[in-house]
C-alpha cells in the first residue's frame, strides 16, 4: 500500500465559479459510507471568530476546523465501524483549558464534552454524553472551581491536564484505555522530557501564546489527528479530507502543517483536495502544476496545482 507522502496534496484553482465547490461536493457524496470523508468551507462564519463565551486565546480557526473534520470523519461508515480521535481529543481539551472561570463552568462543559466524544465513546458527535465521560468532565469543571485563578495562567491548565489524566488511568473501558494512549503521544512533544502532562501543558501554553508558538502547536494538533487516522486501518477505505476555500485561515494553516510535515517524511494516510479562489498563492508558489508530480525539498511541492476550466 502508497502511503499519502507518495500522493499530492491536490489544489483545485479557479479564478471564478461554483466548479471548484461543486467538484469538492462530488468527491464527498462519492466517498461517503465507503471511507472516512469530510468536508469544509473556510469561508463558513464558524471560523472567524470563538463562539460567545469562549476565551479568545483557547480557540483559533485551525482548532475549530479540526473539531468540524474529526467530527466528519467520525461517522460510521460500513464494516468498519467509527474513528476515534484520542490524541486530538486530549490534545483539544488542553488547549481549551485556558481562560475559563468558575463562572463560565457550562461552557467548559460542553467544550470538554466536544473533544471527549471524538475520542470514541460509543456515542455520535454532537449527542449527549455518556456516563463516563460526564464523569471525566464533572472532575475537570471542579478544578476549575478549586484553583486559584480563573484567568487561564498555568495553574488552571496544569490543574484540568492533571484531573484529565487522572480520570483517564481510572477505568478500564475501551474508551480509557483510548484515552491513556492517546495522551501518552503527547510525552513526545519538543521539551516535555517524556511526560505527558508536561507535554499537554506546553501545548497549552504555546496555543494560547499566539503568533509562531500557536503556529508550533496547531501544526502538533494537525498531527494529531492524521495519527488518530493511522490507527484506523484500511478496512473502510483511505479517508479522505476535502477543504473548500482553502485560502482562508483555517484551511490555509491545515494545509501549510499537512505539507510541511510531509517534506519532514512524516507520512498519513490521508487523501486530501482543496479547493483554492484565484489560480496561484504564496503558500503554493512550489506546487506542481503539471501531471508529472514529483515532490521536491520545498512544502509546497508535496502540492499539485490543477487549474479548473
Amino acid at each position: 500500500m502508497t502511503h499519502a507522502k507518495d500522493e499530492p496534496f491536490v489544489v483545485l484553482a479557479d479564478a471564478r465559479g461554483p466548479g471548484k465547490s461543486t467538484a469538492l461536493r462530488e468527491l464527498r457524496d462519492a466517498y461517503e459510507g465507503r471511507s472516512p470523508v469530510a468536508l469544509m468551507d473556510g469561508e463558513e462564519t464558524r471560523f472567524e471568530r470563538p463562539p460567545p463565551g469562549r476565551p479568545a486565546e483557547s480557540w483559533s480557526p485551525v482548532y475549530e476546523a479540526l473539531s468540524t473534520i474529526a467530527e466528519q470523519l467520525a461517522a460510521p461508515v460500513a464494516g468498519t465501524g467509527r474513528v476515534a480521535f484520542p490524541r486530538l481529543a486530549c490534545g483539544l481539551l488542553a488547549v481549551a483549558a485556558g481562560g475559563w472561570s468558575d463562572r463560565e463552568a457550562g461552557r467548559l462543559r460542553e467544550e470538554a464534552e466536544r473533544a471527549l466524544l471524538l475520542s470514541g465513546t460509543g456515542g455520535p458527535p454532537g449527542r449527549p454524553a455518556g456516563r463516563w465521560t460526564g464523569k471525566v468532565v464533572a472532575r475537570l469543571v471542579s478544578s476549575v472551581s478549586t484553583s486559584a485563578s480563573g484567568t487561564g495562567t498555568g495553574p488552571v491548565v496544569e490543574a484540568i491536564v492533571e484531573a484529565a489524566l487522572e480520570a483517564f488511568t481510572e477505568g478500564m473501558s475501551p474508551s480509557y484505555r483510548r484515552l491513556r494512549r492517546g495522551a501518552v503521544w503527547y510525552r513526545d512533544y519538543p521539551c516535555a522530557a517524556g511526560s505527558p502532562k508536561l507535554g499537554l501543558v506546553l501545548l497549552a501554553r504555546h496555543f494560547r501564546a499566539g503568533g509562531d508558538a500557536r503556529a508550533h502547536a496547531e501544526r502538533h494538533l494537525v498531527r494529531a489527528l492524521l495519527a488518530d487516522l493511522g490507527d484506523a486501518g484500511a478496512g473502510g477505505g483511505r479517508p479522505v479530507i476535502l477543504i473548500d476555500n482553502v485560502q482562508e485561515a483555517a484551511g490555509l494553516r491545515v494545509m501549510e502543517s499537512v505539507l510541511r510535515d510531509r517534506a519532514a517524511g512524516i507520512a498519513d494516510r490521508a487523501v486530501f483536495y482543496a479547493g483554492l479562489r484565484g489560480r496561484d498563492h504564496p503558500a503554493l508558489r512550489h506546487a506542481t502544476r503539471t501531471s508529472d508530480w514529483v515532490p521536491g525539498r520545498a512544502p509546497s511541492s508535496r502540492a499539485l496545482l490543477v487549474s479548473l476550466p
